[in-house]
């Protein structure tokens, strides 16, 4: 049965959700993207074979949003306050979109804590985006309800006001993790040129386009990506 619980970071309450079960040795940590929350992926928890927990970063659902924290450093602190909630051994790290900075930057910090790694449609960078942009996101919709009603609306700004560009390929590439990546159609995240650049820097990786898919990699299969990952995990277990 799948828990609501709460840690804490700092000054912000961090809630996440606990699939319970087994965990073989290492659960998965799912870190979803910027217009998420942990209450999107309730359906599809079970189908990562293996205890799972789901990260709602400060300012999403039902996560605080305090008046300050939102750089990648404190971000990511609230993946591994998660993390250090519920084991204190490896885990599977799983992201979506923008979730991907931060999970990346908390493993390459935590590199012995981390047995495999899936990327959904992004890149190993954290990027900054343009004003009006930040704000078509926020105004917007996500899987059909008012993106206000899923993220602190001043917190998102906060949270793109704080991002850096900066590039996390070539520390990544130096842990040889087990790395799966999917990428939807034309994805305008995942550009040819990246995906070459992770054909080239991760000869070993799993690199999967999602043809039929918009950015939004769990439609119109809600189980395609957590089944892939339920494998590349049991893999990465085997291979020890």
């Amino acid at each position: 049965m799948v828990t609501s619980r709460f840690t804490d970071n700092g000054d912000a309450r961090i809630h996440y959700l606990d699939s319970g079960g087994d965990d073989r040795g290492a659960p998965i940590v799912f870190v979803p993207g910027m217009t998420d929350i942990a209450d999107d992926y309730i359906e599809v928890m079970p189908l990562f074979g293996r205890r799972t927990l789901v990260v709602e970063l400060r300012g999403h659902g039902k996560s605080g949003a305090p008046a300050s924290g939102y750089d990648l450093a404190t971000l990511s602190g609230d993946v591994g306050a998660v993390v250090d909630a519920v084991t204190d051994g490896p885990i599977h790290m799983v992201t979506f979109s923008r979730g991907t900075s931060y999970a990346i930057a908390w493993a390459l910090e935590h590199p012995n804590r981390v047995r495999s790694l899936a990327i959904g449609d992004y890149i190993p960078e954290e990027r900054v985006l343009p004003s009006d942009i930040s704000r078509f996101l926020l105004d917007g919709r996500w899987r059909g309800t008012p993106v206000s009603e899923r993220v602190n609306e001043a917190a998102g700004m906060k949270i793109f006001e704080a991002a850096r560009d900066r590039s996390f390929w070539e520390a990544l590439a130096a842990l040889e993790l087990p790395l799966l990546v999917v990428r939807c159609g034309d994805s305008v995240l995942v550009t040819d040129e990246d995906w070459l650049r992770y054909e080239t820097l991760f000869p070993n990786a799993h690199l999967v386009e999602f043809h039929d898919s918009p950015h939004d990699i769990f439609r119109p299969d809600r189980g395609r990506y957590p089944r892939l990952v339920k494998e590349h995990a049991d893999r990465a277990d085997g291979d020890r």
